[in-house]
């Protein structure tokens, strides 16, 4: 049976999306800065990196990149809650999207005292990371940093939801353009097109520079027009 998705009463709700249906009751609302929702926040963002983190540090780490994660997410302004949205499923939280826009990266600086508590490897891995991160994001660009569902909800159409939501937002922000990179070889990219996202852009560094960096070969960047 399918029954129309609910925005989050109560709160800051995010934008209703353009199209919202999908298997079983479904929210969409802004994150908190409760400890749940950060942890949550952060176990999303390694299930939407987790390769990348994997080859920058080890498997082990990957407790601390949560942790640090979550910790960023703490004592923030209420706009830099409304860059990350989540679903709920049932009244559980199944997934999240992060938005960037132009300016956030001075808007919302990184903090020293975020940072995972890691050994020198792992430190000089995760600098090579962000070395391959992609700064500078147009004005009118919206730019999805990560879109994940937790695995015990998928096939449920959440990740239809998140995206439809991100991109009202984007449209209430003023943008005509969103964007992603995702990696070359990573199925979601096939959802993305799906969803009328394009491949405009290759990015595979210098020689085996992006591997290096991010254990990915290539990386496309995908965008859509908005109307």
């Amino acid at each position: 049976m399918t029954e129309v998705c609910k925005i989050q009463p109560g709160g800051r709700p995010a934008p209703e999306p353009t199209d919202s249906t999908c298997t079983g009751p479904v929210i969409v609302r802004y994150l908190t800065g409760t400890e749940d929702d950060r942890l949550f926040a952060g176990r999303m963002m390694v299930e939407a990196f987790e390769r990348k983190l994997v080859h920058a540090t080890s498997r082990g780490s990957l407790p601390d990149m949560r942790d640090s994660y979550a910790n960023s997410l703490r004592e923030r302004p209420p706009e830099f809650y409304e860059r990350h949205l989540v679903a709920e499923y049932n009244g559980e939280k199944a997934g999240s999207c992060v938005l960037r826009y132009h300016g956030d990266s001075e808007l919302f600086q990184d903090r020293e005292e975020d940072m995972a508590p890691v050994g020198c490897t792992d430190f000089c891995g995760l600098e090579l990371l962000n070395k391959a991160r992609k700064e500078g994001i147009p004005t009118g660009t919206c730019s999805i940093n990560h879109l994940a569902v937790d695995p015990c909800f998928r096939r449920k159409g959440i990740g239809k939801i998140l995206l439809n939501t991100a991109e009202k937002d984007a449209l209430r922000h003023g943008c005509s353009v969103m964007d992603l990179w995702v990696a070359s070889n990573n199925k979601a990219r096939l959802f993305f097109e799906g969803q009328g996202y394009r491949v405009l852009e290759t990015d595979t560094g210098c020689c085996c520079g992006l591997w290096c960096m991010t254990g990915v070969w290539r990386l496309n960047r995908m965008e859509k027009k908005l109307s």
